[in-house]
C-alpha cells in the first residue's frame, strides 16, 4: 500500500526490507510541466503514468521511464528509489 508524503508529493511502498519512493509527481511540480503535456508528447498512457506516481505497480516499464527521463532531462532516481531499511 502506497503512503503521499503530503509536503513532498511523493509516495512511499514497503517492499520487503526496504521500501520504494515515487517521486515523479514531485518531479513534475518541480519542472514546472503537467502530466498531460508530457503523456501526450511522450505517447504514455494515462494509467501507466498514474500508477507510477502513486507506486501502484508490480514491475517497472523501462520504456516509460526513459521516456520520462528524456523529456524530464533527469535520472531514473529522480523518478524511483528504492531504500533498504537494513
Amino acid at each position: 500500500m502506497a503512503v503521499k508524503s503530503k509536503l513532498e508529493k511523493t509516495y512511499k511502498v514497503k517492499y520487503q526490507d526496504g521500501y520504494y519512493i515515487f517521486k515523479l509527481n514531485s518531479l513534475l511540480d518541480e519542472k514546472n510541466v503537467t502530466k498531460n503535456s508530457v503523456k501526450n508528447k511522450k505517447e504514455i498512457d494515462f494509467n501507466s503514468m498514474q500508477r507510477l506516481i502513486k507506486g501502484d505497480l508490480t514491475r517497472l516499464d523501462l520504456d516509460i521511464i526513459a521516456k520520462l527521463c528524456n523529456e524530464l532531462d533527469c535520472k531514473i532516481e529522480d523518478i524511483v528509489e528504492y531504500r533498504n531499511e537494513k
